[in-house]
């Protein structure tokens, strides 16, 4: 039987403390959370992979329980923290898996460190870029994943930073989880979501946003398990693309009456475990 997880600290070299949780020996699977999400989220797998898996979830800067300075709220900064985790832990072999803006937090890793050490990598559910540019076509729009204008992105970001600001975080968190989430699941995201503060989530997802992976993306080398959730906001035309760009990777589609959501690891997460096993032990 697993044991429950237990929370540690580390402190970053611009000083801020990092929550995260760790259960389990074995080969280390880091978790890294999307944008304003937490650590706390992945509960059924870190007590679903602990058995065979060092699993460790971060909460990254601003978010969950780690420390809320008013700076570093940039894709590369998070990057950099990455890194520096990776460094203090040491962990061989290392599986990554970054949700949504964690998988572009990887990438960022990736391009300025480098994979070495890295085994493997899972991505569930991020784009390669998420702001249309006018002059796409359609179809490159839909294979990058851009589902925001840039009005769009201001006007959803100036609510974050109005009294607004709960009632945007909480519709955007529902357009991406299915009829099925229970009410109590549904609570939970909100509460882990609102742990990071407003105006500092308004700024990282803002970076997020602007970044465009796509130049990028073809250089990653590692094994590679691409996760997507039908009903996510997503095109699935950027998780194909991004397939099609990782040579050898694995792309698996959960189905929305499966729990398949933007947050499949928590509406699906036995389908999604099974998923995760079969790829970290292959």
């Amino acid at each position: 039987m697993s044991k429950p997880a237990e929370r540690f600290n580390f402190t970053t070299s611009d000083g801020v403390r990092l929550s995260f949780l760790s259960a389990g020996a074995g080969p280390t699977l880091l978790i890294l959370h999307g944008w304003s999400q937490g650590a706390a989220l992945f509960k059924c797998q870190l007590s679903g992979l602990s058995d065979r898996y060092r699993v460790i979830a971060l909460d990254m800067r601003g978010h969950g329980l780690s420390d809320k300075p008013l700076h570093g709220y940039r894709i590369a900064r998070l990057a950099k923290d990455l890194q520096e985790i990776i460094s203090a832990l040491a962990p061989q072999p290392l599986y990554l898996l970054g949700h949504s803006a964690g998988a572009s937090v990887i990438w960022s890793y990736l391009e300025m460190f480098g994979d070495a050490g890295v085994s493997k990598l899972v991505f569930i559910d991020e784009p390669a870029a998420l702001l249309a540019q006018p002059y796409w076509s359609e179809q490159e729009r839909l294979e990058a994943g851009a589902i925001l204008t840039a009005e769009q992105l201001f006007e959803f970001t100036g609510q974050l930073r109005s009294s607004k600001a709960e009632e945007a975080t909480r519709n955007i968190l529902m357009s991406m989880v299915t009829p099925a989430m229970t009410p109590r699941q549904r609570k939970e995201l909100i509460a882990v979501n609102l742990q990071f503060p407003r105006d500092l989530a308004a700024r990282l997802f803002i970076d997020n946003v602007t970044r465009d992976w796509r130049d990028f993306i073809p250089h990653i080398k590692k094994p590679t398990l691409i996760a997507f959730g039908r009903a996510s906001p997503h095109p699935v035309e950027c998780q194909q693309w991004i397939h099609q760009q990782i040579r050898g990777s694995r792309l698996e589609i959960i189905e929305a009456e499966d729990g398949g959501s933007h947050f499949l690891f928590l509406e699906a997460p036995q389908r999604f475990n099974t998923l995760l096993r079969d790829f970290l032990d292959s």
